[in-house]
């Protein structure tokens, strides 16, 4: 009688048969991903949100380097009364030591509006519109120098690798047309961190954010060349999709090839349609005045938000206008200045004429930095300016499901700190803009390395639904 096998001799005698049976299951999950699309694939169509969404697009007005809101709309009057004395209170910043010599606003701060906000005189445009704009006063943020902070705010991480706000919202909607990209990024200047600002890291390439100009051809490289007609150029896509096909035959799951088709077909379908939306020389006087077009101080900045407006009118997901200037260490006072009569018209404008054309209740439009300015000077000199605060400051938002008019959050006297029991940070900022677009931030997810991930990873958020609006939520055209 044959004594029964151990357990070391049966996984001995089995043991190819367990790896065979592995290795069968894993490429069959390799087949269902590829047949039933759980696994993301390369395709901006348009995808259900989590919920009904409040807002069908969103504008993120990025304004890179740390604007200094004290001066602008977060109206302190104790600075005033300390100018040039130590602070009442520590005053922490990015040295040991620092100056605690607070300096008050040279900008002189007047009420506008039914809402009776305080607007400095560096805004003389941005005081027309502000009853539409919810502030959000007591933001916050861990991180102190220009290149973390601003991941932290464009990625959701304070370091590089991880792809940005607007690739999220493409990846989780997709966009309602075909012939432009979901994300489109315009730079009146870089930010630190450049394009890493709107890139997709690890999501499928065609999430990442179009870069786009205002001033030559819309989107570079589109053009066709010269000297190639556009039957030549249908000849040669032709030949290509037919490569395209059997690469895709002998390697079905290759999703960085499947990204680079669709990047290809959309930028055929854009050469015509992006042209057309950046074009806006067909805008009306009245417009173009609106924005400060042909000004040339706003003009530059004044054309990306128009332009802003026109993508998000033709369907666009997400649109993110770039200036990385707001960096002012010293001379504050003459820097914020230029850079406020750059900026003020174009975004009053976007604004204002996002509601004339009743576009501003399904657009989302954000205002913000990666972190503020201190309250006292960075240095005894001439021509003093002020260092970095991620303790406290101020961003906006308005449209698309935001209450017009509220204030949310504090800081102190001075404009230091956000007080405690009201911060808000970058991560809840992502929770917000996701949770009005329909998208929770929690559930977004994109399996990477064997992670579940999301835009904020493991940090905790939660949606500011002291801003919201309890307005009627729009449908999605899907």
């Amino acid at each position: 009688m044959r004594s029964p096998l151990t357990r070391r001799q049966a996984l001995q005698e089995t043991a190819g048969g367990l790896g065979a049976v592995a290795a069968s299951w894993l490429l069959q999950q390799d087949a269902m991903y590829a047949s039933s699309g759980s696994r993301s694939q390369p395709t901006l169509v348009p995808r259900e949100p989590h919920f009904a969404p409040k807002a069908r697009s969103c504008i993120f007005i990025y304004m890179g380097g740390a604007p200094s809101t004290i001066d602008m709309f977060d109206y302190k009057p104790n600075l005033r009364k300390y100018d040039g004395k130590d602070s009442p209170f520590l005053i922490k910043g990015r040295r040991l030591g620092g100056s605690q010599e607070v300096m008050a606003s040279p900008f002189e701060f007047k009420q506008y509006g039914e809402t009776g906000r305080n607007i400095s005189n560096l805004l003389p445009h941005f005081t027309k519109v502000v009853d539409e704009v919810a502030f959000i006063r007591s933001m916050w943020t861990d991180r102190i120098d220009h290149s973390t902070a601003q991941f932290t705010f464009a990625s959701g991480r304070g370091v590089a690798g991880f792809p940005s706000l607007g690739s999220w919202a493409s990846y989780g909607l997709g966009t309602e047309n075909q012939n432009l990209p979901a994300f489109i990024a315009m730079e009146d200047s870089p930010t630190t961190i450049k394009r890493r600002a709107f890139g997709s890291a690890w999501l499928p390439p065609i999430h990442q954010g179009t870069l786009m100009n205002v001033e030559n051809a819309p989107i570079p490289n589109l053009k066709r060349a010269d000297g190639v007609s556009a039957e030549d150029q249908q000849d040669f896509l032709r030949i290509v999709n037919g490569l395209n096909k059997l690469h895709q035959r002998d390697y079905p799951l290759d999703a960085d090839f499947e990204s680079r088709i669709a990047n290809f077909e959309l930028a055929a379908r854009m050469q015509l349609e992006a042209s057309e939306v950046a074009d806006i020389s067909k805008e009306s006087k009245a417009t173009r005045e609106l924005y400060g077009v042909d000004d040339p101080v706003s003009g530059p900045y004044g054309a990306r938000c128009l332009t802003a407006r026109r993508l998000v009118e033709s369907g666009v997901r997400f649109v993110t206008v770039i200036n990385g200037q707001w960096d002012h260490h010293s001379n504050i006072k003459e820097k914020i200045e230029e850079l406020c009569k750059r900026t003020d018209q174009g975004v009053a404008g976007l604004l204002a004429d996002l509601k004339a054309r009743g576009l501003l209740e399904e657009t989302l439009v954000v205002w913000a930095g990666e972190f503020g300015r201190l309250p006292t000077i960075e240095a005894r000199q001439e021509k003093p300016g002020r260092d970095h605060n991620p303790y406290g400051f101020t961003i906006w938002m308005a449209g698309g499901g935001v209450r017009a008019g509220a204030d949310y959050g504090d800081t102190d006297e001075l404009g230091w700190q956000a007080i405690e029991d009201v911060k808000v940070s970058h991560h809840d900022v992502h929770a917000t803009i996701l949770h009005l677009l329909g998208l929770d931030v929690n559930k977004l997810t994109y399996e990477y390395e064997g992670r579940a991930e999301t835009l904020t990873g493991v940090q905790q958020n939660r949606v500011v639904h002291e801003i919201l609006a309890e307005s009627k939520r729009v449908q999605n055209r899907i």
